[in-house]
Order: structure tokens, then sequence, then C-alpha cells
């Protein structure tokens, strides 16, 4: 078994590039833009019908509430798109599609503490794009988001022996190790 040959406290893979995570980026972008709009689209159309049987007042207290009661679900699927993907199996399909995924720093799943933390941290990334710049100069990699989740992107294709990452076991790094 290949699980046998690898060595304690090692994870398989390289740690994924910025062009790479970008365009994995792209294509979560595209894909949840197109689900949100749908989304959106039918919250709309299920409001111009009930505006129509008159089941809605008009006003715009009325306006408002219909405005975020038709995108409320839009929101929900963005949100629930990235956390979902990323608790389920540690990649969207962008993600997947560029053979990356997300691994706890320590090489282990990552959990609902991660992805809140790394959606959240998607945000401060976005300031003048600065924290996913940031891929381009730390040494693992990591944007933003990546340290405040304590997560790291790496190739989830199939990497050589001679190519695979150390990852400081947890105690190490607790104890002020390496890491």
């Amino acid at each position: 078994m290949a699980d046998e040959q690898k060595p304690q406290g090692m994870i398989y893979g390289q740690y994924a590039g910025f062009v790479t995570r970008l365009v994995a980026f792209v294509i979560d972008l595209v894909i949840v833009t197109v689900l949100v709009i749908i989304s959106d689209a039918a919250m709309g159309l299920v409001a111009t019908l009930l505006k129509s049987m008159h089941l809605i007042r008009s006003g715009a207290l009325a306006e408002t509430v219909v405005t975020v009661v038709t995108a409320a679900p839009g929101v929900v699927l963005f949100v629930a798109y990235y956390i979902g993907f990323w608790l389920a199996a540690g990649q969207t399909p962008g993600k997947r599609i560029m053979g990356v995924r997300i691994v706890r720093i320590d090489g282990g799943r990552v959990e609902l503490g991660n992805v809140v933390r790394r959606f959240v941290g998607y945000w401060l990334s976005c300031i003048l794009f600065l924290g996913f710049l940031w891929i381009l100069v730390d040494n693992q990699r990591q944007a933003w988001h990546d340290s405040l989740s304590g997560t790291i992107v790496i190739y989830s294709r199939p990497t050589p022996p001679e190519l695979l990452i150390p990852v400081p076991d947890r105690s190490s790094r607790l104890k002020g190790g390496a890491g």
C-alpha cells in the first residue's frame, strides 16, 4: 500500500501555487455566481407572481422585505457553497478541477472551525487583493485566510516521495518547534 510507504509526519503533495489557486478561485466564482443568479431569478419570479396575485402589498417597506427575502437564498447559497465543499471534500469544484485540496497545517482533514475562519479570512484577503498575493512570498504558499484558518493548499495528485512536504506534528508546533 502507498500509505505504508509514507513516512511519519509527511503528507503527499506540493504546495499549490498562485496561478493554480487563482484559476480554481475564478472557476468557483463563475459557478457560484451562476447558481446565485439562478436562485435570485427564481425568487424574483416567485415575488412577482405573489405581487400579481396581490398577496404582497405595495409600498416601500414591502418592497424592502421582498428584496431581502429574494436575496437571502443567494447569500446562503454563496456561503454554503464554500463552507460546504471545504468541509465535505476539502475542495470546491474549482479546486478539484485544478487538482488541489485544502488540508490543515498538520496534514489532517479540515474541520468546521477551519472552514469558518477560512471563509471569514477570504474577506480579509480581499483587501487590495493583498491576502491572496501573499501566496507569492510565503514559503508554504499560504494566503492570509490560510494562515488565519491553519490550513494549506496542496496538489492532490500523487507526488513522488522525493517531493513530499514535511509537516511538523502538532506537539512540536505547540512546544515552539518548527512551524
